[in-house]
């Protein structure tokens, strides 16, 4: 069979009839996307104003070793509850080929089929009309565009309200419909270059302004599709991050001028979205006084910010929020028209709330020191600011999906296994203890902790610490896994909370770097001032510390106690670290346990 589609002229009233079809077409496009999450937010709305009005009543929750929660196990509803459970954990897996990683299994299993489904939109009507196939993948793509930005947004989305998620998640949406439409929009470009070649017009018509913005489009798409991948991100995510800011400002102008003929209500829903979501984000940053001190021992940074006590309320709200941190101008040291001035007008890092102080309401954040501009500069403040001085530091937030968490301080689960990778902690630590109030410790404290790590193992402080989860629930089982490269880099809990951390018979620390190596990064105190002696006694734990954790052997500790049990896993830290939790999870999950798992990253 050969090509069906000829390139032929049309009378006025076939060009109409065939404007309403890609009109038509592209409304059938837009529809089928939003309606599903318009139903799901609606239904989500629905079930919480229907429990607000509902008279509060205590449920009864059945102990794990009940017989009743065996017999709901091997009932038909547990059971397809479990092969619903094994299903989802199904598609949230990475899918890993030639050595990369394509991402999660639904991505790519609803990319594929989201994509059929627009290819069949723009096929379906065409007849063997050449041209109405050409326009139909481009104002098919166009009606995307304002899901397309949706799914961008961080302060007003309502697609992470629909699913009770955050904007991190919603965004791994964003980033598979962006390459959907960029292979829609690429097959219209090529279709109608095609089109100027056969019939002899190619040279004519890219110098003529509607053509060159459209030839414009598709290569500021490819330059941002491009520096999205993986290869790129790892070398500069600067680089991504001002090439995919730029081309999404650029590219809604450039399409409206280039599509004259249909669809530029898309471009202007997608611009209102995005002039809406940013007036918001500028109205929730504050600019506050910070103080910023180097950690001993460490790359470390302590950042404490004065939010106003109108604001302070929000942040204190939930714990494992994050913020994004901006340089503004007032405290950019290089000139108006330099590079590195103009470099921090792109700069957000994002920065999970380690506390908030219950009494002055300042803001603690614990930043690790790199060779990014955001960091690095950070790093120069806190060498600088020696004499207490503060610097102006710009806060947008807060953020996050901790919002949507169930109460993990309630009755839901049975268990409950927190991990946490170096400053993952600044996630998981206010989960666990929900903030206690905080006040300042003295240097002598922290190297008095600093050494106590050498010479213990998952022994203690008398600083009588406790979870709020434990004191809430009690008979949840609650463990918290913490691995640190070297002693130094846990100590920044002893400076920013009140309470220790090492008397916790629930919170295990392991040390995965050189530990003798870090007992030169000790300064040397006073025989009065020494928490500790060094012994021979003391080193023969050494060997024991010095070790990365066994995640199988944890995972499997806590799953085998209890078939029943209800088990919630939170994981913050390096993708290796999270990547393999789960796959220890997993084994459990296929044999039916009942599983709550979230893993807090900021991967992109």
């Amino acid at each position: 069979m050969g090509w069906p589609y000829q390139i032929f002229a049309l009378d006025a009233a076939q060009k109409q009839a065939r404007r309403q079809s890609l009109d038509r077409h592209a409304v059938y496009a837009q529809l089928s996307a939003l309606i599903p999450i318009a139903l799901v937010g609606l239904y989500r709305l629905g079930v919480w104003l229907v429990r607000r009005a509902s008279p509060q009543r205590g449920a009864y929750s059945a102990v794990p070793a009940s017989p009743a929660l065996k017999q709901r196990r091997r009932s038909i509803t547990g059971s397809f509850a479990s092969t619903l459970r094994r299903i989802a954990w199904w598609l949230g897996d990475d899918v890993t080929f030639l050595g990369m990683n394509w991402g999660q299994r639904d991505q790519i299993i609803f990319g594929v089929s989201w994509t059929l489904w627009l290819v069949l939109l723009c096929v379906i009507g065409t007849g063997n009309d050449y041209l109405h196939l050409t326009k139909r993948f481009g104002i098919v793509a166009l009606s995307q565009f304002p899901l397309q930005y949706l799914l961008a947004l961080k302060s007003l989305n309502p697609i992470a309200f629909a699913f009770g998620s955050s904007h991190e998640q919603v965004n791994r949406w964003h980033r598979v419909l962006g390459w959907i439409i960029y292979i829609l929009l690429l097959m219209h470009a090529c279709l109608y270059l095609n089109f100027y070649v056969q019939e002899g017009i190619l040279g004519e018509r890219i110098v003529r302004l509607i053509p060159a913005l459209g030839i414009a489009s598709i290569i500021g798409m490819s330059l941002m599709n491009a520096t999205a991948l993986r290869v790129i991100r790892n070398y500069s995510y600067r680089v991504f991050f001002i090439t995919h800011l730029t081309v999404a400002m650029l590219l809604p102008p450039a399409i409206f001028f280039h599509s004259h003929h249909g669809g530029r209500q898309y471009v202007i829903e997608a611009l209102l979205v995005f002039l809406i979501d940013l007036i918001k984000r500028k109205l929730d940053t504050v600019t506050a006084p910070a103080t910023l001190k180097l950690i001993p021992g460490t790359n470390l940074i302590s950042i404490v910010a004065s939010i106003p006590s109108s604001k302070a309320s929000r942040f204190r709200k939930y714990p494992g929020m994050h913020v994004y941190l901006s340089i503004p101008a007032a405290a950019r040291r290089s000139s108006v028209v330099s590079p590195a001035y103009l470099l921090f007008e792109f700069a957000f890092n994002p920065f999970t709330i380690a506390s908030v102080n219950e009494e002055t309401g300042d803001l603690i954040l614990v930043a690790r020191r790199h060779k990014g501009p955001m960091t690095k500069t950070l790093g120069q403040f806190a060498e600088e600011a020696l004499d207490g001085a503060k610097i102006p530091l710009s806060i947008e937030g807060p953020y996050g999906c901790a919002t949507w968490f169930p109460n993990l301080a309630g009755s839901d689960f049975d268990r409950i296994l927190l991990v946490a990778g170096g400053v993952g902690a600044t996630f998981i630590l206010p989960l666990y203890r929900n903030q206690p109030p905080i006040h300042r410790c003295s240097l002598r404290q922290v190297i008095s902790w600093h050494h106590i790590y050498f010479l213990t193992r998952r022994k203690s402080l008398d600083l009588r610490a406790r979870g709020l989860i434990a004191n809430e629930n009690p008979t949840a089982r609650v463990q918290m896994v913490w691995a640190v490269r070297k002693a130094s880099d846990a100590t920044w809990p002893a400076v920013n909370i009140s309470e220790g951390i090492l008397d916790d018979e629930n919170i295990q620390l392991y040390l995965t770097g050189n530990i003798l190596a870090d007992t030169n990064d000790v300064p040397r105190l006073s025989e009065e001032s020494e928490a500790v002696e060094l012994t021979g006694d003391g080193l023969t734990d050494i060997g024991q510390i010095h070790k990365r954790p066994d995640l199988r052997k944890i995972v499997d500790d806590v799953f085998r106690q209890g078939v029943e049990e209800r088990v919630a896993v939170l994981v913050c830290g390096p993708e290796e670290m999270a990547r393999e939790l789960r796959s220890y999870v997993g084994v459990w999950v296929q044999k039916g346990r009942n599983v709550w798992w979230h893993n807090e990253n900021f991967a992109w």
